[in-house]
């Protein structure tokens, strides 16, 4: 259903906007200089919105909308191309305008719009112990002896290849290994849509060797593909024991894709990772931090803090 918009608003996006503000201004609800710093970030907000999603009428923005522009703002935030202030500045404009246009029906906060603009503080702070090739693979086969070899293998598979463990569960390493001979890639898939998947790219040598040891595993075993079902009563039956274990030898499965993470970050800048002491230049660090967070499953950029570190102030 099309939102109530009041005269004239099913006009071209920006000229919407500034009628918009003239009226506010009329009305006694803004001054003129600050429908006049308004209309400019709204001039900003409908470039973003024709650009990148073809909306170009005042009536087809909705929060959904909004809320994909926030999340560039915040991109544009860490890459530091606007400052925090700047980026909250846009997006309340955004809500204002709308807010004004729906005659108080858009209703926001402001404390919600900063909010959304602030970055978690979860950069991590202590170098991945999985990256200890010694002591991952004692825990592995301490695994191994007490669990099962397949368990070994899955948290293998999230090490080397820096899959989610549920990823590493509906994975089909027999498909993965042809393609990975044939075109040095695989696809990765949560097991909710066999449709929706990533392409992820073979880097190193012992990624084939893992892919190879447990396609001959699950071509043993005659129950793939998993079930979501299998996953469900696999988390919580198998899944925290095997955690206990993996912490009483110091490691974590986020401290695995951690390992990964700093690797390939090395790989794409050719620099160590920052929570390494690497110091790559600003523009070889956000690119391979972009490859990061598509290859760790559509992060948003910000969140590879968590895996290799902050950026270097």
């Amino acid at each position: 259903m099309k939102q109530n918009f009041h005269l004239r608003f099913d006009r071209d996006l920006s000229k919407a906007g500034s009628t918009i503000l003239r009226d506010a201004v009329r009305h006694g609800f803004l001054s003129q200089h600050e429908a006049m710093i308004h209309d400019q970030q709204w001039t900003q907000f409908s470039i973003y919105v024709k650009e990148s999603h073809e909306v170009d009428i005042l009536e087809f923005v909705n929060k959904k909308l909004v809320r994909q522009y926030g999340e560039e703002l915040c991109i544009q935030v860490y890459h530091r191309n606007l400052s925090q202030q700047q980026a909250v500045n846009l997006l309340q404009t955004v809500h204002l305008v709308m807010d004004l246009a729906t005659n108080g029906g858009w209703r926001f906060v402001l404390a919600d719009i900063v909010d959304r603009i602030v970055f978690p503080t979860h950069a991590r702070i202590t170098v991945p112990r999985s990256l200890d090739q010694i002591k991952f693979e004692a825990a592995m086969e301490d695994i191994r002896v007490r669990f099962s070899e397949q368990l070994a293998m899955l948290i293998k598979l999230v090490r080397y290849l820096g899959i989610s463990l549920r990823e590493a569960f509906f994975f089909d390493a027999q498909s993965a290994e042809k393609d990975a001979r044939a075109e040095k890639i695989f696809y990765v898939s949560n097991g909710e849509d066999p449709y929706e998947h990533r392409v992820m790219n073979i880097s190193n040598p012992k990624q084939m060797d893992i892919l190879e040891t447990i396609s001959e595993i699950q071509n043993l075993q005659r129950g793939y593909p998993a079930t979501l079902k299998a996953w469900r009563r696999w988390k919580q039956k198998s899944l925290p024991a095997a955690k206990e274990l993996l912490l009483a030898h110091g490691l974590s499965i986020n401290d695995c894709r951690a390992a990964y993470a700093c690797e390939l970050y090395e790989q794409l800048s050719g620099h160590q990772a920052p929570i390494l002491g690497g110091k790559a230049p600003n523009e070889l660090d956000l690119e391979a931090r972009n490859q990061l967070a598509y290859e760790l499953g559509y992060l948003r950029i910000w969140e590879t803090d968590a895996h290799v570190g902050a950026r270097a102030p």
